[in-house]
């Protein structure tokens, strides 16, 4: 688990730190609406490693005597904190020329990657104390149907019902309406938005369900062949559905939950089979110690991106280093791997000195 946490962690800096949106190393970016790259099967798959946990995780205390309430409690605090952790670190922001001086937005932000996850993972932390795999199974369905009908049905003012485009559909006006002043940016779509919680939710449960296979099956070769059934199948039920409904991470379409459900599964079965029953590897070594630490490699990630972009005396490590001698989007790439070391080195010392907050 946490080299496949790791995995996801190194992919999500990778992505999030390249210099600009215009010089992106292609295959990092994300897709502009409909359809998917491979940046857009980071977040959902660490979505699904974070409900991986969830049962793993609870039935080792329940089994110690611990009370269902007061892991209601332990998980509602985690999620307060993950979430304060977020709209901190969107609040603060270290302007690139200004660098060590901390700035400030200019509104408070309440939507972003870490205040997602933590609405997600408390959600399907309660679905699954209160009702265990089935429940989780049934809830499953269930988010997802109410999700289509609230995207198909609902009539968006000036819009109408069943219209998926990034001006009108049911997500945006729902943000728009509750959250118009609260959003990183008040008059775009927000994809960590709270219109597509629902199918969100939905992932983080299919990574309980996959919690449950990898609790229940203690032999590592068919840990990984029974998570491999259950992706394949789920990559099957993704893409049919996206005959009718279009894989679109911004919309988090129940198409697109159920097709990164799937592809996390497959590569959660083959990270099992490398990993699991073997000895210690040296080459996931550093996915081991970035996964054991992932909330802290993110928050680090966030203001160490902007210190290759500091000038001192007039030139900067992008500018006058990495542009002249690469291409624009192998630049870009290259400054993207400066931040990933560097974070990789921060939390390797914190891994050392035991300090960890993750999932």
């Amino acid at each position: 688990m946490d080299v496949f946490r790791g995995a996801a962690i190194v992919a999500m800096i990778l992505v999030n730190a390249q210099f600009s949106d215009g010089d992106s190393y292609r295959e990092l970016v994300h897709s502009p609406w409909n359809g998917w790259t491979f940046a857009d099967t980071i977040f959902p798959a660490f979505l699904f490693i974070v409900g991986v946990s969830i049962p793993l995780a609870t039935s080792a205390r329940l089994a110690r005597g611990e009370a269902r309430l007061g892991l209601m409690k332990h998980a509602a605090r985690r999620a307060l904190l993950l979430f304060a952790l977020g709209v901190a670190i969107d609040y603060l922001r270290i302007p690139a020329h200004t660098f060590p001086y901390v700035g400030v937005q200019d509104h408070l932000q309440l939507t972003g990657v870490l205040q997602k996850i933590a609405i997600c993972y408390l959600a399907a932390q309660s679905i699954y104390l209160a009702s265990g795999r089935r429940g989780s199974l049934v809830a499953i369905a269930g988010l997802n149907l109410v999700y289509i009908a609230l995207l198909y049905l609902y009539p968006v003012p000036q819009c109408g019902p069943g219209v998926l485009t990034i001006d009108c559909s049911f997500p945006g006006y729902l943000d728009h309406l509750l959250l118009s002043h609260f959003q990183w940016n008040s008059t775009a779509f927000d994809p960590d938005g709270i219109g597509a919680i629902l199918p969100a939710i939905s992932s983080v449960l299919f990574g309980v369900l996959a919690g449950e296979i990898v609790r229940h099956q203690p032999d590592p070769p068919r840990r990984a062949l029974h998570l491999l059934e259950a992706g394949l199948l789920l990559l099957t039920a993704g893409m049919l559905l996206s005959i009718w409904m279009p894989i679109n991470k911004h919309l988090w379409t129940t198409s697109f939950a159920v097709f990164m459900a799937g592809l996390s599964a497959i590569a959660l079965a083959g990270t099992v089979w490398l990993v699991d029953g073997h000895a210690p590897q040296r080459w996931y070594k550093p996915l081991d110690v970035l996964g054991r630490n992932a909330i802290i490699a993110y928050l680090l990630s966030r203001p160490i991106a902007n210190i290759p972009r500091v000038h001192l005396a007039g030139k900067s490590l992008y500018t006058n280093v990495l542009a002249p001698m690469l291409q624009p989007h192998i630049a870009s790439l290259a400054f993207a791997i400066v931040v990933l070391i560097t974070v990789y080195f921060l939390v390797w010392f914190a891994d050392h000195r035991r300090w960890r907050l993750s999932f």
